[in-house]
């Protein structure tokens, strides 16, 4: 594979375990991809009820409603993450799709993330590669050999 600098310092720069950042990126797919009424009631609508009725009683939150905000919390941190996690998907497809790739297939868009993270690995394992250290000649004694005096 012909070496690109871009590619080369895409890959020096962002160097992580693909197949980790796939998992991650699957579950949060499952979870976010279609989510529920129940979902956008939990991120949005119940923390707009917990400080307006905060507000209005001028009262503090009870520890129940803290645990629900920071449920939403919790929430909406899920939800940045997998918006993080989706866009590298689209750029390791873009990565891959450009150097040949995928190298594997399959039917099931659930396990789509794992072809790309092993187009990744290849490419990264293929452009990130060590020279060959050259084998010791016979004139030079190994370094980790003792010399007989």
């Amino acid at each position: 594979m012909k070496s690109n600098p871009n590619l080369t310092k895409y890959l020096l720069w962002n160097a992580k375990d693909y197949f980790k950042e796939a998992e991650s990126f699957v579950q949060l797919t499952d979870k976010f991809l279609e989510p529920s009424w129940l979902l956008w009631f939990e991120m949005i609508i119940q923390p707009i009820i917990l400080i307006a009725t905060c507000l209005y009683t001028r009262k503090l939150l009870d520890i129940l409603s803290l645990l629900g905000l920071i449920k939403t919390f919790n929430l909406w941190n899920e939800w940045v993450e997998y918006k993080n996690v989706r866009s590298r998907f689209i750029q390791w497809k873009q990565i891959v799709d450009t150097v040949g790739g995928p190298y594997i297939s399959t039917n099931d868009n659930n396990y789509l993330a794992y072809v790309y993270a092993d187009g990744m690995h290849r490419i990264f394992n293929g452009q990130m590669r060590l020279p060959a250290r050259p084998s010791p000649s016979k004139s030079q004694p190994s370094p980790n050999r003792r010399q007989s005096v």
